[in-house]
């Protein structure tokens, strides 16, 4: 069985200081912004970065992925394998973004640290959390702006939103956020980073606060993926005989291809519309003539 780069135990997520707002994924595409489906599907199969991928290279591709997944060379992939090979893609993809967000971290560490003097005070951390819950209440009943880009396998709570916000201080589960709450979850995370109790932030106990709940998040992604691995093996094993074959394999892709691919046309690219876009075109339209799909 294949080891995966990242073993942590799974954790309850805590209440912590603001985490950094996703970073989106640059668009790769050429011409108009690709819509969500198409965009999410070049982020994972436009291995040569040109912009689009047809049929005939989709199908190369998902032969060459299900040869890796059958570990054992029986020429079947059992859930074990299944769920094996996309926790390979997925710590690997963890593993970037948690350096993404640890140099985020570094960086925002010197943005609240506005004296430059190596140490947020407790001042200087209330200043920004005022900030924060001002921007809170500034957006209530605003609609949280819409993604167009492929979200961040780690997706860390953030008071640059309200779902963030959320996350983080509403203690009670009610929805809201009162200032009382807020005041709560700012008083126990700064006592929390603050490990050696002088009343100030240093680089080393902001990171390191930071990094445990990131690791929590990691470890809590893992599972709930790994859990979802399984499901889509069922799902996809359609005889339900625990072997998942080539055929039922190509069926799958076949279904994802589509759904990206809104125009009919063979080639996902930027042209393709939203699927709500697509004129009712659905999973079970044919392939492009021409190609091998069974």
């Amino acid at each position: 069985m294949k080891k995966h780069l990242l073993g942590m135990a799974l954790g309850t997520l805590l209440a912590a200081a603001p985490a950094m707002a996703q970073q989106a994924q640059p668009n790769r595409t050429r011409g108009p912004q690709a819509e969500p489906a198409a965009a999410a599907f070049l982020e994972q199969f436009d291995s040569d970065r040109d912009g689009a991928v047809s049929w005939e290279q989709f199908v190369q591709f998902r032969k060459q992925r299900y040869a890796d997944t059958d570990e054992n060379g029986d020429g079947t992939v059992d859930t074990e394998e299944y769920a094996s090979e996309h926790l390979v893609r997925l710590d690997r993809r963890l593993e970037t973004a948690r350096q993404g967000q640890v140099e985020q971290t570094r960086v925002r560490f010197k943005a609240l640290d506005k004296d430059g003097d190596g140490l947020i005070s407790r001042a200087e951390y209330d200043a920004s959390g005022e900030r924060a819950f001002a921007h809170f209440e500034k957006s209530a009943g605003q609609a949280e702006p819409s993604r167009t880009q492929r979200r961040s396998p780690l997706n860390m709570p953030s008071t640059h939103s309200r779902t963030g916000m959320l996350e983080i201080y509403d203690a009670d589960g009610d929805g809201k956020v009162t200032r009382a709450e807020y005041d709560r979850g700012r008083d126990d995370a700064f006592a929390r980073t603050d490990t050696d109790g002088d009343g100030r932030l240093d680089a080393d106990e902001y990171l390191a606060e930071f990094e445990d709940r990131l690791d929590r998040r990691i470890a809590s992604t893992r599972e709930s993926s790994t859990q979802q691995a399984h499901v889509r093996f069922k799902a996809i094993d359609s005889d339900h005989n625990g072997r998942m074959t080539w055929d039922e394999y190509a069926a799958s892709g076949k279904r994802v291809f589509e759904r990206a691919d809104g125009n009919g046309d063979g080639i996902v690219d930027a042209r393709d519309p939203a699927p709500s876009q697509s004129h009712g075109r659905t999973s079970s339209a044919a392939p492009p003539r021409g190609s091998d799909a069974r």
